[in-house]
C-alpha cells in the first residue's frame, strides 16, 4: 500500500533492481516469453513437466491428496492420483501462459475466451446493480477476472501479498492493467464496500481458511469448513448480486472458459448459517465438472471445528511415523 491509500501501490521501486531479485526478472522474462510461443505448443511443454511435479513437490501434493480425500472420500487412490495429476496439468498450462496478461492485446486475450451464462451478468447490468463475482480458487482466477476488466467493466478485488516483493509487483500490475482496482487484504472491508458503492464490482474470493474466529463451520462437499460468513453481509450492506462464476483453463480446447450461474437469489436471508451453506453450495456445483481446476494445494481445512491441532500437520506426523 501507498501511505494511507489502501489500493497496491504499482508503481516501480529502485530497490526491485537488486541482484537478489534477478532470478525473478529471468522468470518473468521467461513468461514473457512463453505468451508468443504457439498456444498447444506450449501447452504440451507445461503438461510435460505435470508428472515431475507429482513426484517431488510431495508436501504441496500431499496437501492436495488430503483435501481430495477429504472433499471425495468415495474416489479410489487411483483415481484421486488422476484428478491430482490432471489439476497439475491445469495449473502448468495456466501458468506458462501467465505472461499473456501483460504481453498480448486485449483483442487476443478476449478470443482466447468462452463464456457461459453471460446473459446473467447482463441482466445484472441492464437492471443497473452492482455485481459480486463469487469466483473460488482456480488455477485461471486472474485470467478471469482480468478478461472482465479488459471488457470495460469496473472491478475491485482483494489480494494477498506474495513474499517475493518482485513477482507481487508484477502479478498487481497486471491485475490493474485494465483500470482493476487491488486492495491489499489488510484494507479492510470497508474499502470494498465504499468502492461497490460508488459503482464498481467486487471479485470475491470465497474458499480460504481464515481462522476459528472470523468464520462459522457449514459443509463444503463431504467436510465441515470453516468458511467466512462474509457474502451475505457483503450483498446486505451495498445492495448488490451475488452471481457465481468459475475461470478454468479448458486443457482439451486449450482456451478459457467462464462459467457464470444464476445470481444467487433470495440473497441473504435471515439465516447467516444458511447463506454461508449456499455460498458453499455453489462452489460445489460451479466444480462439479470442473474439479481439476481447483487449487487443492491449498489448506481450505486447516482449522477443525474440534481439534486445534491442522489436520494436514497431524496427517503429515501420522505418515512419517509409518515410515
Amino acid at each position: 500500500m501507498s501511505g494511507q491509500d489502501p489500493v497496491y501501490d504499482a508503481e516501480f521501486k529502485s530497490r526491485y533492481l537488486h541482484p537478489r531479485h534477478w532470478p525473478t526478472w529471468l522468470s518473468i522474462a521467461l513468461l514473457w516469453l512463453l505468451a508468443w510461443v504457439p498456444v498447444r505448443a506450449r501447452d504440451a511443454f507445461a503438461g510435460f513437466f505435470a508428472p515431475l511435479l507429482v513426484k517431488f513437490a510431495k508436501k504441496q501434493c500431499y496437501i492436495a491428496r488430503t483435501n481430495i480425500k477429504l472433499c471425495f472420500p468415495e474416489l479410489s487412490d487411483q483415481e484421486t492420483e488422476a484428478l491430482l495429476l490432471h489439476s497439475i496439468r491445469a495449473g502448468l498450462m495456466t501458468f506458462f501462459a501467465y505472461g499473456e496478461w501483460t504481453a498480448r492485446s486485449p483483442a487476443y486475450l478476449q478470443g482466447r475466451f468462452k463464456v457461459h451464462g453471460q446473459e446473467h451478468i447482463d441482466a445484472a447490468l441492464a437492471d443497473n446493480k452492482q455485481i459480486i463475482f463469487m469466483i473460488p480458487h482456480t488455477w485461471a482466477i486472474d485470467a478471469g477476472g482480468l478478461y472482465l476488466t479488459s471488457l470495460g467493466m469496473p472491478m475491485c478485488t482483494m489480494m494477498h501479498s506474495a513474499k517475493n516483493e518482485v513477482f507481487d509487483w508484477f502479478i498487481n500490475r497486471q491485475r490493474a492493467r485494465f483500470n482493476g482496482i487491488v486492495y491489499e487484504r489488510d484494507a479492510g472491508i470497508k474499502a470494498v464496500i465504499k468502492t461497490i458503492r460508488d459503482g464498481k464490482h467486487f471479485f470475491y474470493l470465497p474458499d480460504q481458511d481464515h481462522g476459528r474466529e472470523a468464520s462459522i463451520f457449514v459443509p463444503f462437499f463431504a467436510e465441515m469448513k470453516a468458511t467466512l460468513p462474509a457474502l451475505p453481509k457483503l450483498v446486505k450492506l451495498t445492495g448488490a448480486c451475488a452471481i457465481p462464476v468459475l475461470s478454468v483453463y479448458n486443457t482439451e480446447q486449450h482456451r478459457y472458459e467462464l462459467i457464470v450461474r444464476p445470481p444467487m437469489a433470495p440473497y441473504p436471508t435471515a439465516d447467516l448459517t444458511a447463506d454461508t451453506r449456499a455460498m458453499n453450495a455453489e462452489i460445489e456445483a460451479l466444480l462439479s465438472h470442473w474439479p481439476e481446476q481447483y487449487m487443492w494445494f491449498l489448506k481450505y481445512f486447516q482449522t477443525q471445528q474440534h481439534s486445534p491441532e491442522g489436520r494436514y500437520e497431524a496427517g503429515i506426523r501420522k505418515i512419517r511415523g509409518q515410515q
